[in-house]
């Protein structure tokens, strides 16, 4: 029997690898169309066969699925394969992009890969933490100009029909400077009380944007804890619990980022050190290093989700 190539997947984690895929690219698709056409709280519904019927055999309804879940899925592939790619490139042994289905509101949690060799140094570790985000933002910024110029700006009061004298719960995607920046090229400032009604391109484009913050976050081992350790080294330590305590102060504006600072609670907020400290990054990764912040600053999002309650 042959073995794969030094760090190459092995055949059983490409099968787990593509059965995945195939189980987010059904959800997104799914739970997408049902978002396009109404973002009441009737979106939080599960992906059951009733929902799955409705949508797969409707032309219209999965169009508008199909619109959101490819560009959504490249975004986050590309995103993961920015890992995967600098990974193969130091040799190191790395499963391929596994992405997590998830049955309720957007279809997705998003994808993630597992380096199962040691980073040794801080140039690996910043190159690896570094080629996800910009991989996925060049990736999404098609799509989110071509999004954004297909969705319409809309007053609040008519994005969601509830019967009448009822009151409805309407979910609204949080803006970034990103987004607002593309919606202000095509529809120029919005008046107060509209919002813009997301096209299933310009949302699957929302949800990089959303993940891209999420990594860039300079904490524990997302893609951001990553560049700033490569970046200051074991200094990080002094950094780690003031920067927590800013995103568990966000809180304030958005309860999931409570959710947020225990997950990366959980997952350690020191950094753990490299096996060789010594070289420091050249001056063209430092200049990347502070391009990161700045693209964390572009994509996020302080209120990612607002639920508003109209009469």
């Amino acid at each position: 029997m042959s073995l794969p190539p030094h760090g190459a997947p092995t055949r059983r984690q490409k099968i787990l690898a593509t059965t995945l895929f195939v189980a987010t690219f059904c959800t997104a698709t799914t739970l997408g169309a049902v978002w396009s056409f109404s973002r009441s709280s009737d979106v939080l519904v599960w992906t059951s066969p009733e929902v799955l019927r409705s949508v797969w055999s409707n032309g219209e309804l999965l169009v508008r699925g199909l619109s959101y879940s490819i560009p959504l899925l490249l975004i986050l592939l590309c995103h993961e394969l920015g890992h995967y790619v600098a990974c193969r490139y130091y040799r190191l042994r790395v499963t391929p992009p596994y992405f997590l289905p998830f049955p309720l509101a957007l279809g997705t949690l998003g994808a993630f890969i597992r380096i199962r060799s040691p980073v040794r140094n801080k140039r690996q570790l910043f190159d690896i933490g570094v080629a996800g985000p910009i991989a996925g933002f060049v990736a999404l910024l098609p799509f989110l100009f071509v999004g954004v110029a297909l969705s319409t700006p809309s007053a609040l009061e008519s994005a969601v029909s509830g019967p009448s004298g009822a009151e409805s719960l309407l979910y609204v995607p949080g803006e970034s400077l990103a987004l607002r920046g593309v919606t202000w090229i095509f529809h120029g400032p919005l008046a107060e009380g509209w919002v813009l009604d997301l096209h299933p391109i310009a949302l699957a484009a929302w949800v990089g944007l959303f993940a891209t913050s999420l990594n860039l976050l300079p904490l524990a081992q997302l893609d951001g804890g990553h560049i700033l350790y490569a970046l200051v080294g074991r200094r990080q330590r002094f950094l780690a619990i003031p920067l927590w305590l800013m995103l568990l102060a966000a809180g304030w504006w958005w309860s999931g980022w409570l959710l947020w600072a225990l997950i990366v609670l959980v997952l350690g907020l020191i950094h753990p050190p490299l096996a060789d400290e010594g070289e420091p990054l050249d001056p063209g990764r430092r200049f990347l290093a502070f391009v990161a912040p700045i693209l964390l600053v572009v994509c996020f999002m302080p209120i990612p989700l607002d639920l508003i309650t109209l009469p």
